[in-house]
């Protein structure tokens, strides 16, 4: 009886040390695995860290490269921004002067994010090699389609509108190469479209391309988006449109060039109320002012 107690006993304690064995191991084993697990964490910390700050090495790259966000030229007045939806923009804009000439360039890089901003760098040195003030717009834009065609299938489609003001006459020289036209708001409120040119660059190897030529008188405003600004959506999922941009634009025609790109914006955010952006969004104004005005 006692020897048949006592292996109950012995066969009961057995049971109970497996079982608190099997308690306590694994509790064990996630208390040695957690000192890797937390170096491994700051490991990756450290890495995300060190990412951002080169995205934002790369985002002023992109910023330097795209030249000055303001410029002043006789009578006439540039202003430029670019907001990434991600890190890096494939959107992008240009201002380049040369005495009384500028050249205003506006374009969409097909896709967004890194590679999109990857590509800015290929397109800044193409439009500085072949954009300058004294090129026509139209063949700077055949040249770069060249290019793009020469590196498909990985070079992607491009949107650009290019400007070439002689602020010494008023006469603005483009071509439109598949963007979305922009607004040409006369000093009397009269709205023109800027649509001559030819297709998206990258597309369509050999594609021919043609300058339009308009006069801007004093008062006279030109304004250049991205699709990105006329498909910022609200809540509901209304887009802001071109519409708005029309209206924005007349209700600002008595302010400065920059004035008309911040009242631009700010509509755009009120608009989006919070939404976050879907796209980049870009905006370059040109802006011949009125006689007397004062910046």
């Amino acid at each position: 009886m006692q020897r048949t107690h006592h292996k109950f006993q012995s066969a009961t304690n057995l049971r109970n040390g497996s079982l608190e064995q099997s308690s306590i191991a694994p509790l064990g084993t996630r208390q040695i695995a957690s000192v890797p697990m937390q170096s491994e964490v700051s490991a990756l910390l450290r890495e995300k860290l060190e990412l951002h700050g080169q995205l934002f090495e790369a985002a002023q790259v992109q910023r330097k490269l795209s030249g000055p966000r303001e410029l002043h030229c006789g009578d006439f007045e540039f202003a430029s921004e670019v907001f990434a939806a991600r890190y890096l923009s494939g959107d992008f804009t240009m201002l380049l002067q040369d005495d009384s000439r500028v050249t205003a360039t506006l374009g969409d890089i097909a896709g967004k994010g890194i590679a999109a901003g990857m590509w800015f760098t290929n397109l800044a040195g193409l439009l500085q090699s072949y954009g300058g003030p004294e090129s026509d717009p139209s063949l700077t834009a055949a040249e770069i389609n060249r290019r793009l065609c020469s590196l498909r299938p990985g070079a992607p489609f491009v949107t650009v509108f290019l400007a070439q003001v002689d602020c010494r006459v008023g006469a603005l020289k483009y071509c439109n190469a598949g963007h979305f036209p922009p607004i040409l708001l006369r000093a009397d409120g009269r709205t023109e479209l800027l649509e001559t040119g030819g297709p998206l660059l990258g597309a369509i190897e050999g594609a021919a391309y043609k300058s339009g030529q308009v006069m801007l008188e004093p008062g006279d405003t030109v304004v250049a988006y991205s699709d990105g600004l006329l498909e910022c959506r609200d809540a509901s999922g209304e887009e802001f449109g071109q519409e708005r941009v029309m209206t924005v634009a007349r209700q600002s025609l008595k302010y400065s060039a920059h004035a008309v790109l911040l009242l631009l914006l700010a509509a755009v955010q009120d608009f989006a109320n919070g939404t976050l952006l879907c796209d980049d969004v870009s905006v370059t104004v040109i802006q011949r002012c009125p006689e007397g005005f004062a910046a």
